[in-house]
């Protein structure tokens, strides 16, 4: 899989691309960088989030935070396998916690994590005006 800090070609255009920003200054913050990769034939964003300050990530994730390494998911991002199932509790405490603190993560900048993979998310629908919202003087 190629890893990309770019997301343009993406579906989801200028919406994504303000999201995944949003996510990358939360995680700069943190001492942690996100590489993306899009796949367009499953409407999905892969994800790896990698150390840059493992001083600063230990606040925030457990395990091994070597700067310039991705953090422990139990999986390698991008590599399908039983392992890699969003919600698999057959792995150590710290993977759970940090895949734990990822979906919550992308939760926050309007991301779902699908099920077949702890990196794999889809962004959420736009929400829809409310109808007192909507301009009825327009009829």
């Amino acid at each position: 899989m190629a890893w990309d800090a770019a997301v343009d070609g993406c579906a989801g255009g200028e919406r994504l691309r303000a999201a995944v920003a949003s996510v990358r200054s939360e995680l700069r913050a943190q001492g942690l960088a996100l590489k993306t990769s899009c796949q367009v034939s499953q409407g999905a964003l892969a994800v790896q989030v990698q150390v840059v300050d493992g001083l600063r990530a230990s606040k925030v994730l457990r395990g091994p935070l070597a700067d310039g390494e991705a953090v422990d998911m139990g999986t390698p991002a991008g590599v399908a396998s039983a392992n890699a199932a969003s919600h698999n509790t057959d792995l150590s405490p710290d993977v759970q916690h940090n895949r734990q603190w990822l979906r919550a993560l992308m939760a926050r900048h309007q991301f779902d994590n699908l099920p077949d993979a702890w990196w794999r998310f889809a962004q959420k629908a736009a929400p829809q005006p409310a109808l007192a919202e909507v301009d009825l003087a327009a009829r």
